[in-house]
């Protein structure tokens, strides 16, 4: 068509999608998109098709830490059944069960560091 109006398939927008978001979260996508120059749709569509995606190491990352900090727990249950079952606890108990909280602290130290430096780049 001479009129510049035609619409070929692939420019056709077959989905609608919806989603919640807070005042200030709305607030700062027109805000954001009256600076880019488009309408809040067209800075979406952008958004979307340039973005790299949500960092998905988090969960990977979180899934490993409670794996540690479980297995950590069982070895300290494991400890405390045998105390309970003889009465008493040697040494070597102490110093294994005092090993795991430091391991736990380590870790927790790890976690802390790494969500406020993904906090801060965000």
């Amino acid at each position: 068509m001479a009129d510049g109006n035609k619409r070929y398939k692939s420019d056709k927008k077959a989905y609608k999608v919806s989603f919640k978001l807070s005042e200030t979260e709305l607030l700062k996508l027109g805000a954001d998109a009256k600076k880019a120059g488009k309408n809040r749709s067209e800075y979406l569509r952008e958004l979307v098709k340039n973005s790299k995606g949500v960092d998905t190491t988090f969960a990977a990352d979180r899934s490993t830490f409670i794996r540690q900090i479980t297995g950590i727990v069982t070895n300290v249950n494991q400890i405390a059944k045998v105390v309970n079952t003889r009465g008493f606890a040697y040494s070597s108990d102490i110093n294994g069960i005092k090993q795991d909280l430091e391991d736990i602290k380590r870790l927790m130290q790890e976690v802390l560091v790494t969500w406020q430096l993904l906090r801060y780049c965000i």
